[in-house]
C-alpha cells in the first residue's frame, strides 16, 4: 500500500479506537414513592396542620411605554388588520419570599420549606390593547383602574405560590408519588461486548415502567436487582486511567448513577449513597450540570434515608406501603393561607426546621464518614482536596479552627501522602512537627508549603520528589536539611526565612541546589 495512503488510514484507526468506548443512554419516565420525614404510623397525615404565608408584594413607579400592536378597525375584518402604536404602563414588581410549614397536632414541625425567594418581575397594564392608541386614554384608565390592577397582580402571585405550597405538602407531608424522568446508562463501542448492559437497560426500563403504573412492588424490585447485579459486575472491571478500557471512567459514572437510582427506588438508601459517593469520586472536583444535579439527588437521598429510618416498620411491607400511598394520593390537601401578620412566624419556624434537618443530615454523614474511614474505604483527608490552578491541592492557609474546619496536626499525615495526583500541599500556621517518609511517593507534588509550623527537619525521602518546584519552610525551627534534597533537580524556590540554619548549613544547601533560589 502507498505510504501516503497508509498513514491517514492508520491515524483514522487510532482515532476510532481511542474513542471506541462511549456512553449511551435512554430516558425513562417513572414515579417515585416519596416517604415523609416523620413516623406516619404514629401521626396520621390527615391530621397534619399545613400553613402558608407570603410577605408583602410591592410595586415600583409605573412608566408609560408604547408598542406596535396588530389591530382590526371597527366594522373591519381580518383582511383589514393594521399595525397601530398603542400605549401601556410597565410597573416593576418586587415579589416577596413565602413559606410553608406543616405541624402535627402537638405542634411539632414535620416539614417546612421556602416556597419562593424574593424576586423581581414586571407587570404590564393595557399591553397590546387596541383601545389604547391614544396615550391620554391610557392615563385616564390607569388613574381609575391602576389600584385594582395591582391588587389583581398581588392575588395572582399569592395564588401561584399557594398552589406551589399545596404541591409541597402533597410531596412531603403525605406518602406521595413524584413523577420523574432520568437517564439509564449503557455503553457502545467496537471490540467489546456490551450485550449485558443493553439487556440491563431494557430490563430497567420495564422495571421503572412497572413502578410508574403500579407503584413500588416486588416484581419491579426483582428486575432492578438483576440490573444492579449486571452493573456492579461490570463496575468491578472499571479502569479509571484507560480511556480505551471496556469500562472506562465515563462509562463507570453512568453505571454508578444507575445503581444509585435503582437502590434508591428500592429504599436501600445506604447502598444508593455508597454508589453516589463513588459517582462523585469519578467526577472529582469538577462541577457540571450533571454533577450539580446529582448533588441535589444525593441530598434528597439523605433526606429519604432519615424518612425511611423513621418509618422502618412500614418499609418492611412494600405492598402495604404501596396501598397506603395510593389511598393517600386520593386525599385532598388543605393548606391554610395566612396573612402577612403570620409571615414572620412561619419564616422563623422554617429556619428552625431547616437547622434541625441540616443537623440530622450532618449527623448521618458524620457516622457514614467515620465508618468509611475506620474500614479504610475513605481517606480522611480526601475531603480537603480542592481543584488548584496546577491540579488537585490541599490548602490549609489558616490556623486550625472550628470556623474553618482545619484540623490541628502534629505531623504531616501519612494518609495525606497517599492521595493520588496531589500537586500541592499547603499547611500554614499549624503544629506540624514531622514529615513522614511516605512523602517520597508523591510523584505529582510540585509545591510544599509548611510555613509557620514546628518542623525541625525533613526525611531523606524528600529527595524522591522529582517534580518539586517550590518548598516553603519559613518560621520553623529547622537547623538542617538532608543531603538527599540535592536530588530535587527541579526545585526552583526554597524559603527558609525565620529558620535556624547556620552559615555552614546554608553553604551546603547552596552547593547542593545551585539552580535554586534560596531565601533566608
Amino acid at each position: 500500500m502507498n505510504r501516503k495512503i497508509l498513514l491517514p488510514v492508520l491515524l483514522l484507526a487510532m482515532t476510532t479506537n481511542a474513542i471506541a468506548q462511549k456512553v449511551k443512554s435512554k430516558e425513562v419516565k417513572t414515579s417515585y414513592l416519596s416517604v415523609p420525614p416523620y413516623d406516619i404510623s404514629k401521626t396520621d397525615p390527615s391530621t397534619i396542620i399545613a400553613e402558608f404565608a407570603m410577605g408583602a408584594t410591592s410595586f415600583g413607579t409605573e412608566k408609560l411605554k408604547d408598542t406596535k400592536t396588530m389591530c382590526v378597525p371597527k366594522n373591519g375584518g381580518i383582511k383589514d388588520v393594521i399595525e397601530v402604536t398603542t400605549y401601556y404602563y410597565e410597573i416593576p414588581v418586587s415579589i416577596p419570599e413565602s413559606y410553608f410549614v406543616a405541624k402535627n397536632p402537638s405542634g411539632v414541625i414535620v416539614y417546612a420549606s421556602e416556597v419562593s425567594q424574593p424576586g423581581k418581575a414586571v407587570a404590564r397594564f393595557g399591553f397590546e390593547k387596541c383601545e389604547y392608541w391614544i396615550s391620554d386614554r391610557m392615563k385616564k384608565d390607569w388613574a381609575s383602574k391602576g389600584a385594582g390592577f395591582k391588587s389583581g397582580e398581588k392575588r395572582k402571585h399569592e395564588t401561584e405560590m399557594s398552589n406551589k405550597a399545596m404541591e409541597e405538602a402533597k410531596a412531603n407531608v403525605y406518602l406521595s408519588f413524584v413523577d420523574e424522568a432520568f437517564k439509564v446508562y449503557t455503553a457502545k463501542g467496537k471490540g467489546f461486548d456490551y450485550t449485558g448492559l443493553e439487556a440491563a437497560l431494557e430490563k430497567a426500563q420495564k422495571a421503572y415502567a412497572n413502578i410508574a403504573k403500579s407503584g413500588p412492588n416486588q416484581a419491579a424490585f426483582g428486575m432492578l436487582k438483576e440490573c444492579i447485579e449486571l452493573w456492579e459486575k461490570d463496575l468491578a472491571d472499571l479502569d479509571t486511567e484507560d480511556k480505551k478500557a471496556r469500562i472506562n471512567k465515563n462509562i463507570g459514572k453512568g453505571l454508578h448513577e444507575n445503581c444509585a437510582r435503582a437502590y434508591m427506588y428500592m429504599y436501600d438508601i445506604d447502598k444508593a449513597l455508597e454508589h453516589g459517593r463513588d459517582f462523585k469520586k469519578l467526577f472529582g472536583n469538577m462541577h457540571t450540570p450533571r454533577s450539580d444535579a446529582f448533588d441535589a439527588l444525593m441530598l434528597r437521598m439523605e433526606m429519604q434515608k432519615i424518612a425511611v429510618e423513621k418509618n422502618s416498620s412500614l418499609m418492611e411491607d412494600i405492598s402495604a406501603l404501596n396501598s397506603k400511598a395510593k389511598a393517600s394520593s386520593k386525599t385532598s390537601v388543605k393548606v391554610a393561607k395566612l396573612g402577612s401578620s403570620d409571615f414572620a412566624r412561619l419564616k422563623k419556624e422554617h429556619l428552625s426546621f431547616r437547622r434541625t434537618q441540616h443537623a440530622g443530615v450532618m449527623d448521618s454523614r458524620k457516622k457514614e464518614e467515620d465508618a468509611a474511614i475506620a474500614s479504610g474505604e475513605l481517606n480522611p483527608y480526601q475531603k480537603y482536596v480542592s481543584p488548584g490552578v496546577g491540579g488537585p491541592a490541599i490548602m490549609m492557609t489558616m490556623a486550625p479552627s472550628p470556623l474553618n474546619g482545619f484540623p490541628e496536626l502534629s505531623e504531616l499525615p501519612k494518609e495525606m501522602c497517599a492521595i493520588e495526583g496531589l500537586t500541592q500541599i499547603i499547611i500554614m500556621n499549624n503544629k506540624v512537627e514531622s514529615v513522614p517518609a511516605e512523602i517520597g511517593g508523591m510523584a505529582s507534588l510540585n509545591k510544599l508549603n509548611l510555613t509557620g509550623n514546628n518542623v525541625k527537619t525533613l526525611p531523606a525521602e524528600i529527595g524522591q520528589l522529582s517534580n518539586l518546584k517550590t518548598l516553603k519552610l519559613g518560621k520553623n525551627p529547622i537547623e538542617s536539611l538532608p543531603k538527599e534534597i540535592a536530588n530535587c533537580k527541579n526545585l526552583k524556590s526554597l524559603t527558609l526565612k525565620g529558620c535556624k540554619l547556620n552559615t555552614a548549613a546554608q553553604n551546603e544547601l547552596a552547593a547542593w541546589l545551585p539552580n535554586c533560589k534560596i531565601k533566608y
